[in-house]
């Protein structure tokens, strides 16, 4: 166990950071040693000094981070004289902008306030529709979206990291995105996540947007600053020198997000930047066992960005009562069937043994490559899985039928789950989504009228007007609904809905999803837990359900106990005792796409930094000289970053030894 000395040791780091008086302060913090605490202290110490809770704003990289922030923030915070913690704001930089903008008056040019798209809108609704439009299939609409948030969010069109198309972008397809991202964006009242921050920034630039006086933001703090894009650097500089103070925490070995253009040099540059910054490092890891810590250490070492900041992490537990090593298992294997099974067949050991599934996580760099024969295991061996997101029922057409549905109820003015209700009944293609939209912005009429209002004569016809009028009455089947409804009263009527919309296996998923929440669940509470990014918001979601119920929590937690199979970028933020990193590849990670690109190769080399750091007691990574590729048998070499990791790979045809799952459990008795 860590020792309440180190403990104080370490929390005298992170006060030290949190009460730093300096206008702007930089907190580095590496994987597991207490950032998040050091920001909840933040709030804390600035309520103390008497700052007005709305004068605080504290934001995070992405919606699951910063939900997660705010629970933290809030729980951190309740104790006697911080009550108006519970005011601070804990939201995206996405929403904060949003919020500028709104005090502003900037966002008349919508019907509503716009909401900022959701990663399967952008691809089901957004791209669908421009690529039916102008005959674009759907990697190549997405190009052509990327070049646009390429550009909004570093001001360029070709910025670094960014693989461009190929054949490039041309003037033509350009001119077709904006002609229809403007009059879309102002129909189904939305926006794209790069563009909301530019429009900030367009407006500071011109002197007519103040975030300290619209709203009396005196102290921003920003969190996972390392995935800052450069129109957000631009942002925070601008409430800078408008006048707030600014705290920000990160790591730039963290940083894997280029993906949306972010770059570990901006809080690489922070020294530079504000000469007088209080700067703050901290270095004891409260979550890697030394052996993990050691190979994680050991890869980044090897292949670090430039001017990275140096930086020494220390396991506490090497130190802790009784010390404890942790283990980091580097296997090889003769084909990738085999390496399947070990995986399975671990876990099932470790199951066995007493451990909750739920804190064994497998992390994917390729789901496409690697998911399928693992989770064929998994099934073999009889060991609970939590399948990636992406097959699961909260992904599926029903499962954001059931979400947009929640979300009207929640808010009748979300557009959005309106034009979701519109397009995801079975039989209702993309082009007859098209038609409804042309014929409204052709007729200057509101989209969300004609859900609810008398239709305009002649306006509509044939498979438009037939898939408003089905719309239209799924809507006024939950007209009268209330957020405070429970699943208790509404389930009945959304099986029907999901009935009158697909077939009896989707009717058989719903009905299995709704069995594991509590009847007593109000539609606002789904709305949250479907709406939520990963499963550890779901897991928050539902322990405020049975709080709120006066209901006790499972002692493994209130999700069902499944090992949980991931990519490697939905672990980023999560913990599990042991992680299994299957498939480290040179043709699969970094793989050929990003091999061209040394800072996307460098990126890599980071994301399996962060991959390692989930890991608490062991953490096992593997690779196979065969694999099945494309439905060939294909040769596989060991990935550039196999020699990085401080220690040598063993060939492997077995699993975990049960007296290594003994050792194992020895530990995670004592973390």
């Amino acid at each position: 166990m860590i020792t309440d000395d180190q403990r104080a040791s370490a929390q005298a780091v992170q006060h030290a950071a949190a009460h730093d008086p300096s206008p702007q302060v930089r907190l580095v913090a590496g994987p597991g040693t207490g950032k998040s605490y050091a920001i909840e202290e933040r709030v804390c110490w600035l309520l103390a000094k008497g700052v007005p809770s709305e004068s605080i704003c504290a934001v995070s990289f992405t919606r699951a981070s910063s939900l997660d922030l705010r629970r933290r923030v809030h729980s951190h915070c309740q104790q006697p004289g911080y009550e108006a913690a519970n005011q601070v704001r804990v939201t995206t930089l996405h929403s904060l902008a949003l919020r500028l903008l709104r005090t502003a008056g900037r966002l008349q040019a919508y019907p509503v306030d716009p909401l900022v798209l959701d990663t399967w809108e952008v691809e089901n609704i957004f791209d669908e529709e421009f690529g039916d439009i102008h005959d674009v299939g759907k990697k190549r609409r997405e190009h052509i979206r990327r070049d646009h948030e390429a550009f909004w969010s570093t001001g360029d069109w070709g910025p670094p990291n960014y693989i461009p198309p190929d054949p490039p972008i041309t003037d033509e397809e350009r001119a077709n995105f904006r002609a229809f991202h403007g009059p879309r964006s102002q129909a189904y009242a939305c926006v794209l996540p790069g563009e909301i921050i530019r429009q900030c920034v367009t407006h500071m630039e011109a002197g007519l947007l103040n975030a300290v006086q619209l709203l009396d933001l005196r102290y921003l703090i920003v969190d996972e600053f390392q995935d800052l894009n450069p129109n957000d650097l631009r942002f925070v500089q601008f409430v800078i020198e408008q006048g707030a103070s600014v705290f920000v925490a990160g790591d730039d070995d963290q940083s894997v997000y280029s993906f949306r253009f972010a770059s570990p040099a901006g809080i690489q540059r922070v020294p530079a930047q504000y000469p007088g910054a209080g700067q703050h490092q901290l270095t004891g890891c409260f979550r890697c066992a030394p052996a993990i810590l050691s190979a994680s250490m050991a890869l980044i070492a090897a292949n670090p960005a430039p001017d990275r900041i140096p930086k020494t992490h220390i396991s506490l537990y090497a130190t802790a009562s009784p010390p404890i090593t942790g283990y980091m298992h580097r296997w090889q294997f003769g084909h990738a069937s085999t390496e399947a099974k070990a995986v399975a067949a671990s876990c099932r050991l470790l199951i066995d043994a007493g451990m909750n599934p739920r804190e064994i996580l497998i992390l994917l760099s390729n789901q496409l490559a690697l998911a399928r024969p693992l989770i064929n295991e998994l099934e073999a061996a009889k060991v609970p899985a939590e399948h990636p997101r992406e097959e699961g029922f909260l992904d599926s057409n029903p499962g954001r039928l059931v979400l947009a549905l929640a979300r009207i109820v929640c808010d009748r003015d979300d557009y959005v789950s309106h034009r979701a209700v519109l397009g995801l009944r079975t039989g209702v293609a993309v082009g007859t989504c098209n038609q409804v939209c042309d014929a409204l912005l052709q007729n200057n009429l509101n989209f969300r009228a004609i859900f609810y209002d008398g239709l305009p004569s002649g306006v509509f016809t044939g498979r438009a007007l037939t898939a408003i009028k089905n719309a239209r009455a799924t809507c006024a089947q939950i007209t009268g609904w209330q957020t405070a409804d429970t699943l208790e009263q509404r389930v009945p009527q959304i099986t029907a809905i999901i009935e009158g919309h697909y077939n009896a296996g989707h009717v058989s998923q719903w009905q299995a999803l709704v069995a594991t929440l509590p009847p007593q669940m109000t539609l606002e509470e789904l709305r949250d837990f479907l709406w939520a990014d990963t499963d550890e918001q779901q897991a928050a979601v539902l322990e405020g359900v049975l709080m709120r119920l006066g209901l006790e929590i499972p002692e493994q937690g209130p999700l069902p106990p499944r090992v949980r199979v991931m990519t490697m970028h939905g672990a980023k933020g999560l913990s599990g005792r042991v992680v299994f990193i299957p498939g480290l590849e040179e043709e699969i990670f970094p793989g050929s796409r990003k091999r061209p690109y040394a800072g996307l190769v460098l990126e890599a080399a980071r994301m399996l930094y962060v991959s390692i750091t989930r890991a608490r007691a062991t953490c096992v990574v593997s690779w196979s000289r065969r694999r099945m590729v494309k439905g060939q048998l294909s040769s596989q070499t060991a990935s550039r970053f196999a020699a990085n990791l401080g220690g040598a790979f063993t060939y492997w045809d077995g699993c975990l030894t049960k007296d290594e799952v003994a050792r194992i459990m020895d530990d995670c008795a004592n973390l």
